[in-house]
């Protein structure tokens, strides 16, 4: 399926919700031996990625305009991916809304279909709440192990990230690999 639309076989990683694509792109810059799909709902933000991967002649990225959990659940190839990034997901504070958060019981084990054994789901956000909801979601789906070692350290930032760190907001990261 991926060799198809990338045009040769390699690891594959999913950037959900993408934004403005600051991070996909750096990503695909950085790990030119990587490909890379681009997620986002909105029109005008899916745009903007792909202008950038474009641009850059970024043949290792591509963007998708669709919801995230339909597209892991209705779209990808059982074990086609290598990871599924998820950077500060839309919370949903209010307790009625929370059946619209994307990282819930049923997305991880969509995600578990999805990804490789070995491959990760990665998480960034700046809700302390959302961050310990998503990790109680994940523990009801035993095919996914929380890695506590991945810190993020490596990964690029955007400028939302950027602004967070100087209003000195903390910042929460986990990820979780498949068994």
């Amino acid at each position: 399926m991926w060799a198809d639309v990338f045009g040769r076989i390699a690891p594959v990683e999913i950037d959900l919700g993408a934004g403005d694509g600051v991070y996909a792109e750096a990503r695909a810059k950085r790990e030119p031996e990587r490909d890379f799909v681009a997620v986002e709902r909105l029109l005008g933000r899916a745009t903007k990625i792909a202008k950038k991967a474009i641009r850059n002649q970024l043949t290792n990225l591509k963007v998708l305009r669709l919801e995230s959990a339909y597209f892991i659940k209705k779209l990808c190839a059982e074990s086609s991916l290598d990871s599924i990034t998820v950077r500060y997901p839309d919370p949903w504070p209010k307790r009625r809304h929370h059946a619209n958060r994307l990282l819930q019981k049923e997305f991880f084990e969509d995600a578990a279909r999805a990804v490789m054994p070995g491959g990760f789901i990665k998480l960034t956000t700046d809700d302390r709440e959302y961050f310990e909801w998503a990790q109680k979601e994940a523990e009801k789906c035993p095919a996914w192990v929380a890695e506590p070692s991945w810190t993020g350290v490596d990964e690029p930032t955007s400028e939302f990230e950027e602004l967070f760190a100087k209003e000195g907001r903390e910042v929460y990261r986990r990820a979780w690999y498949k068994r």
